[in-house]
């Protein structure tokens, strides 16, 4: 199942995505692969890796409406 990514007003999307740890660079880099184009590394601290990760698990809080 593709994904979509908003990036800057334009949708890009995903076919799969992967993440690897990379000793070379010292760091996690993420590899996307859009359904149309060339796969598209990016390159995060591992201190990135784990805030997003936190993000990408936490869902925003939905607030219930209150009668008064």
């Amino acid at each position: 199942m593709a994904e979509k990514i908003a990036v800057s007003k334009e949708m890009l999307v995903l076919e799969k995505w992967s993440v690897v740890m990379s000793e070379e660079l010292g760091g996690v880099v993420l590899l996307m692969f859009p359904a149309q184009g060339e796969p598209i590394p990016i390159i995060m601290r591992p201190a990135q890796a784990v805030t997003l990760g936190h993000d990408l698990q936490t869902f925003p809080e939905i607030l219930k409406p209150t009668v008064q």
